[in-house]
């Protein structure tokens, strides 16, 4: 192998020790570089995964269960879920049901309005306007089909709907639940199913239902003993913002202490 030619150079010895130490921050600062870019990803990946209960893009009805097999850890979760959705900013409609449906708001009604619906779910017993029509049994293809039937009757082209139940359905309302199920896909309403800490049959049930596309399935455990309930807001993405700024400061001493060496004749005297 020839060797290398260069340039003869007095200071030789004292520019290999910048060489070193030149290589050794470019080391250094490149690993931050892809660590923090690697952070962003994941940060942003995570975030992404964290669907929103309403379908973006579609103007949805909710249809919330108000049936005695929804527990009071149940009604916890709904609080939350309503809290979250009056802060959404979005329009929506509400059906409440039970054994009948019953239409609370109409769609395009501002999602401030579910802020009043609240203090039903605050604790188990409060007195509802809808106790006389409620039986307290659970029929949730009644919710459904209301729900599609208002989406049909107000002519709402990107309609779709929010169920928010334990599914504990009466087994032998299953056939016309799977019948409004069949419904939704046919006329191709988006539909989003929260259940709220389901028995594992009626999960299975929802999600063997909705395998063939049309819908989703999410479902919220309930934790005893949870802390009480704060009225939340869209977060801030902080670890993002701040990765971004590691990324920036990361680049700009890349640049400003691995910038080329110029070479200049010596000025004459």
């Amino acid at each position: 192998m020839r060797p290398r030619r260069g340039i003869p150079l007095a200071d030789a010895v004292a520019l290999g020790r910048a060489s070193r130490r030149t290589l050794v921050i470019r080391l250094v600062l490149g690993a931050g570089l892809v660590g923090a870019l690697v952070a962003a990803y994941l940060v942003a990946h995570r975030t992404r995964k964290a669907e929103p209960v309403l379908p973006t893009g579609t103007s949805p009805v909710i249809a919330i269960d108000m049936s005695w097999s929804v527990s009071y850890d149940n009604y916890r979760e709904i609080d939350r879920t309503l809290r979250d959705l009056a802060s959404s900013g979005r329009r929506v409609g509400l059906v409440l049901f039970s054994d009948v449906a019953y239409e609370a708001l109409p769609p395009g009604t501002p999602a401030t309005e579910l802020r009043s619906y609240l203090r039903f779910f605050a604790r188990r017993g409060v007195v509802s306007p809808w106790r006389d029509a409620f039986s307290g049994g659970t029929r949730i293809w009644t919710g459904l089909d209301l729900a599609r039937r208002i989406l049909d009757r107000d002519r709402v082209a990107n309609g779709s709907v929010v169920l928010i139940s334990d599914l504990a359905d009466a087994p032998n309302d299953r056939s016309r639940l799977a019948q409004t199920l069949v419904a939704f896909a046919r006329d191709h309403i988006p539909i989003r199913i929260v259940g709220l800490d389901p028995g594992r049959d009626d999960e299975h049930f929802f999600r063997n239902a909705l395998a063939h596309g049309g819908g989703t399935v999410t479902t919220l455990r309930s934790s005893p003993g949870a802390a009480p309930l704060r009225k939340t807001s869209p977060a801030f993405p902080t670890a993002l913002v701040a990765l971004a700024a590691t990324l920036a400061l990361l680049l700009g001493l890349n640049e400003r202490t691995l910038d080329r060496l110029e070479w200049t004749g010596r000025r004459p005297a």
